[in-house]
């Protein structure tokens, strides 16, 4: 790889690893914020009092929040869920191009799943649709959560891709 094209991908990925991080971070304090609420809730019908069903909503959508903006991070710190046990048993050679074609397939389905996001999103902001529910948020900022967290593994996975091919040690 050229070496004016080795730091702008460094820097680039340098800088998605800070959004990732930070994005992370965000993605915790809205479980902790909604594992509060939640208690907060429980506690308060226990003593008597009436059941709020914004928290409920709250809390559902905030589980696609969670998933959406940790999975990035998660993804380039290799801390998802894998099953590597056919690629440890892989020569060097074998277990590099498996890693290729995982990698491979992992980022076209985040690239698919982006664009579909993104659809999803604009079409859902130009109609103003609306949740039917207690709170009636817009959609488009439930659902915005997806293509950013499935763009940012796609760029996960393309990095995957460039440390399988360059037999670059991923981190652990």
């Amino acid at each position: 790889m050229p070496a004016a094209i080795a730091q702008t991908y460094r820097r680039v990925m340098a800088a998605a690893g800070y959004l990732n991080f930070g994005l992370a971070l965000i993605a915790a304090a809205v479980l902790f914020t909604v594992t509060m609420m939640i208690f907060a809730e429980v506690s308060w019908r226990y003593l008597g009092g009436r059941s709020q069903l914004w928290v409920t909503e709250v809390s559902e959508y905030s589980l696609l929040y969670i998933t959406f903006l940790a999975a990035p991070y998660l993804l380039q710190n290799n801390r998802h869920v894998t099953v590597d046990l056919l690629i440890s048993g892989l020569s060097g050679n074998s277990a590099r191009a498996l890693r290729v074609i995982i990698a491979l397939l992992g980022g076209a389905l985040c690239v698919m799943l982006t664009i579909k996001g993104v659809q999803l999103v604009l079409d859902q902001y130009a109609m103003g649709m609306r949740r039917i529910s207690v709170m009636a948020p817009r959609s488009w900022y439930i659902f915005a959560a997806v293509p950013i967290g499935t763009g940012l593994m796609a760029l996960q996975f393309l990095d995957q891709i460039i440390a399988a091919i360059s037999d670059r040690q991923e981190k652990t």
